[in-house]
Formats: structure tokens, C-alpha cells, sequence
């Protein structure tokens, strides 16, 4: 069983990283993601062994697992840009409450705005990278993060102009 598996480790994990990167995974979460894969097939290798495409089976598991570690970073970078905000712009030396409206601004823009912008600055994601998660041009992604700018350009500098005025 062990060398079968063995075999079948080689002649597919190369396979299967680059199916990954090309869906847009980086390399190295592509590896990893392969890795896991593989790991949850020798698991049970008594099964998918007998599968009629073991290395289909592996590669949407491999999909899969990128898939669920996209939507945490997704998830976790809706929240960062939120919690960054408050923490920095509520701290005790600036004496500003920003937070508030920021995260109000943030939640009115359109959904392919916010998606770049919480991949690029939630995510910390290149323009590339982004490009790659969401499947377009990294000058999509450009366009996208500039009318996102420019929607909270005007109402963070409204709220900042207001708190000048009231100290």
C-alpha cells in the first residue's frame, strides 16, 4: 500500500501544485494545500486508492483547502480593516473616533470594491495576488482599490475636518 501510494505521490503532486497556481493560489500555499491533500489520501488510501481518479479526488480536496483558507483570510480581512482603523485612529494620543464611520464608509461600497480592498489591505495581498483570487487584471484590481480611495477620501476627511473643528 505504502509504495503505491508512494508512486502515485510522485507521478501526481507536481500535477496538482500547478493546477493550483494556475486557479490563482500562490505557490506556496499551493504546495501546502497539495501537501494536506495528499496527507488526507494516505489517510485513507484504502479508499481512494480504489477510486477510478485518485488524483482528481486529491485535487479537489487541494482545491477545496484553498478555497476554505481564501474565505478565512476574506473573513479575517473584513475584520482588520475595522479593528486597524479603531485601534490606531481611537488610540489614547489621537483622541479621534473615527472607527465608527470608517467601518460605516467601508460597508457602503460597492462589493467588488470592498473585495479588493479587503484583500489588498485586509489581506495584505500584492495587486497581483488579488487579481489572481478574484480572477481579474491586477489593473482591475487598481481601478478598484482608486474608486474605493476616492469613495472614502471624502466622507474619513469630512469626520477628521469635524473633530478639527470641535477640539
Amino acid at each position: 500500500m505504502a509504495r503505491e501510494f508512494d508512486r502515485f505521490f510522485r507521478e501526481n503532486c507536481d500535477t496538482t501544485v500547478r493546477g493550483l497556481i494556475l486557479d490563482g493560489t500562490r505557490a506556496d500555499d499551493a504546495h501546502d494545500a497539495a501537501q494536506e491533500a495528499y496527507v488526507w489520501a494516505f489517510a485513507r488510501w484504502w479508499r481512494v486508492g480504489h477510486y477510478r481518479e485518485p488524483a482528481g479526488w486529491v485535487r479537489r480536496v487541494a482545491v477545496n483547502i484553498t478555497r476554505d483558507q481564501h474565505r478565512r483570510l476574506v473573513t479575517h480581512g473584513k475584520a482588520m480593516p475595522k479593528l486597524a482603523a479603531t485601534q490606531v485612529l481611537d488610540g489614547p494620543e489621537s483622541g479621534t473616533d473615527l472607527g465608527g464611520p470608517l467601518d460605516e464608509a467601508l460597508d457602503q461600497l460597492p462589493p467588488q470594491q470592498r473585495q479588493a480592498v479587503d484583500l489588498y489591505y485586509g489581506a495584505g495581498f500584492s495587486t497581483e495576488e488579488a487579481a489572481g483570487r478574484i480572477g481579474i487584471s491586477p489593473g482591475a484590481v487598481c481601478f478598484r482599490l482608486s474608486r474605493a480611495r476616492q469613495t472614502l477620501k471624502p466622507r474619513t476627511a469630512e469626520r477628521i475636518g469635524n473633530q478639527e473643528m470641535a477640539r
